[in-house]
């Protein structure tokens, strides 16, 4: 790739905000090249009020003077106001727009990168990498064209006050470009080294305080503040190496632009002493003084590039970091042209769900986790699958709302192809509950009412009928009332505040309550007793109109009451049947667990016996 190549590509963020918000950026150009402009006035007043002084002038035209400096002073005020507001406007803008852009396309991702990409390197990306953007949009453009206007003016007066002066001043000057490309490679590689170690600090906090429980519970805490000093400690590694780049850059330029300082003390001193204070010599006082004060103001340029340069190798770090996020493509797209129209909230597809021959890896493994599954499951009958640990349950079950790529023609709802059913509105037919019990950390009422259309624009005050409903059918409704603020209780983070039982029946009822066609239970009811399992399940096949029903879970009490069992074994089909049916077969796996299970019931209770025996004799024998 060409130089001209790469930074066109690496400026096409900047590029596309900056055109986007062109007339604030435009605005605020014209107040920063008006600031620069009058820039080059205060000088040149200052040295016709030295040269008035030096040969005894009016003090009327020394007030004067003094009035005009005043003036273009508050000028510089006014502008300088002006472009701050303009181009920090601009800036912020475009800072939402790109955070609002990455965040898009993260949700229109589909799990398999999630499954991949730690969740603090995306934070990091969102925060950090996001803001070394919008901040080269804003302060990174500003003192870069303060620096190249200052370039452009400066000089020039310097140029028409002394031509031999100006050439002494800037004769260090072809140095610098050498300096600047030089420290423009150091600062890319050390910022985005940077970079990596902040992503990794913010994965191992959010992994930390998502694991607190589990930290505290093995009283691992000096060690994982172990892990957080060493991280910090090349954290600030990174940072000294990066800052000793960027704070060596603005000094190494003052000192060369000092050294023009030094020829012209030297040079222009030896002139003016040769030509007498009042005389009309080639170099007058005023002259001089006007020197020394445009040498000055060529310091700021030279460390305005110098911060400039820093600010856009980070954002053209953060920029190719956030690229390669936003160039990565769903694996679940929603089809061009849909078999099905999107129609109104209200309709429910009947829920017939047909597989066909269908196999599935996981993206970026080469392992098959199901295979040649063929079933057809009818409208309003309940199939529970049931296999060991790895048998492929929870895969199988997460094909049916596309959370990962289906094969063409091997996935159907009511005969329809799930490649080619809008993804919003097969999602809106499938009611998932996920092993993964997660809560928001919003209310009770705002939970349930998620998966409602519209209910970010009228969130539901307090328990609605339907709502209320969906709770009692998940056996969850009176431990909501029993909470401090009923429905309206905030649940911490991830549901903190509710036991685990609590969370999964909400979750349950989060399903339930939008009424889907097909309902989708992946083991969600392994935290609750066997009565309450009872009564949900009972309440779900009693409930008027009710759905297709999908349940994976590794208690028999859960599932021996389904129209259909399907016994999965190492993501195949084993033994398919009714309970009775499949626990007559004595060869097959669905007996196995059965024995298991009832086997270890029976330990349970004759341990609890014992327990109580126990308690019953020790008093006797005190």
């Amino acid at each position: 790739m060409s130089r001209v190549a790469s930074f066109l590509e690496d400026s096409s963020f900047l590029r596309e905000y900056l055109w986007k918000y062109r007339k604030p950026v435009f605005w605020g150009l014209v107040a920063l090249i008006a600031v620069d402009l009058l820039e080059i006035i205060p000088p040149l007043l200052l040295m016709e009020s030295v040269d008035v002084a030096v040969a005894g002038g009016s003090r009327t035209r020394l007030g004067q003077l003094a009035v005009a400096y005043a003036f273009v002073a508050l000028l510089q005020a006014l502008c300088r106001y002006g472009w701050r507001i303009y181009l920090i406007n601009a800036s912020q803008l475009a800072g939402r727009d790109l955070r609002t852009r990455f965040a898009d396309h993260l949700f229109g991702l589909s799990a398999s990168f999630f499954d991949k990409r730690p969740i603090g390197d995306l934070m990091s990306l969102a925060t950090n990498d996001v803001e070394s953007v919008r901040f080269m949009i804003g302060a990174g453009l500003l003192t870069l064209a303060d620096a190249l206007f200052y370039f452009l003016t400066i000089p020039v007066a310097m140029f028409l006050l002394s031509p031999e002066l100006t050439l002494l001043a800037f004769l260090p000057l072809p140095v610098i470009p050498w300096l600047v490309m030089r420290n423009q490679r150091e600062i890319h590689s050390r910022f985005e080294k940077l970079q990596e170690c902040f992503a990794r600090i913010s994965s191992l906090t959010q992994e930390a305080l998502n694991g607190i429980r589990v930290i505290k519970a093995f009283a691992k805490e000096d060690a994982q503040s172990e892990r957080f000093r060493k991280l910090g400690e090349d954290y600030v590694r990174s940072s000294l190496r990066l800052a000793r780049v960027q704070s060596a850059f603005g000094p190494t330029l003052d000192f060369t632009m000092s050294l023009g300082m030094v020829a012209l003390l030297y040079v222009g001193g030896k002139v003016l002493i040769e030509g007498g204070p009042g005389a009309t010599a080639a170099v007058s006082l005023g002259t001089f003084v006007a020197f020394q004060r445009y040498i000055q103001k060529m310091v700021w340029p030279m460390a305005a590039l110098g911060l400039a340069l820093s600010a856009y190798q980070k954002s053209v770090t953060s920029s190719r970091r956030i690229k390669e996020v936003l160039a990565r493509q769903t694996d679940v797209p929603t089809p061009a042209e849909p078999r099905l129209e999107a129609v109104a909230s209200g309709w429910r597809t009947e829920g017939r769900v047909e597989f066909r021959d269908l196999s599935f890896r996981f993206p970026g493994m080469e392992r098959e986790v199901l295979q040649g599954i063929s079933l057809v499951i009818e409208p309003g009958e309940r199939v529970a699958f049931v296999g060991a640990v790895g048998a492929g349950k929870s895969a199988l079950l997460s094909l049916l709302p596309r959370l990962y790529p289906v094969a063409l023609g091997s996935l159907l709802v009511d005969g329809v192809d799930v490649n080619h059913w809008p993804l919003e509105e097969l999602r809106r037919q499938v009611g998932f509950v996920s092993q993964d019990l997660f809560l928001f950390s919003e209310t009770v009422v705002e939970n349930l009412a998620y998966g409602l259309h519209g209910w970010l624009e009228s969130p539901v005050g307090g328990a609605s009928p339907r709502i209320e409903e969906a709770t009692r059918l998940a056996c969850v409704h009176e431990d909501v009332i029993g909470l401090t603020e009923s429905y309206g209780t905030r649940v911490g983070e991830r549901g903190v505040t509710l036991s685990g039982g609590q969370k999964q029946r909400l979750t349950i009822a989060r399903a339930i309550v939008k009424k889907p066609a097909i309902l989708v239970l992946d083991d969600a009811l392994s935290s609750v007793d066997v009565q309450t399992e009872e009564r949900i399940l009972s309440g779900l096949r009693a409930r008027p109109g009710r759905n297709t029903e999908i349940i994976a879970a590794h208690r028999i009490s859960t599932i021996q009451d389904a129209d259909r069992i399907v016994v999965l074994e190492n993501g195949r089909i084993r033994q398919l049947g009714r309970h009775q049916e499949l626990i007559a077969d004595r060869s097959g796996p669905y007996r196995r667990f059965h024995e298991e299970q009832r086997l270890k019931t029976e330990l349970d209770s004759y341990s609890e016996l014992l327990d109580a025996d126990a308690r019953e004799v020790a008093p006797e024998l005190t």
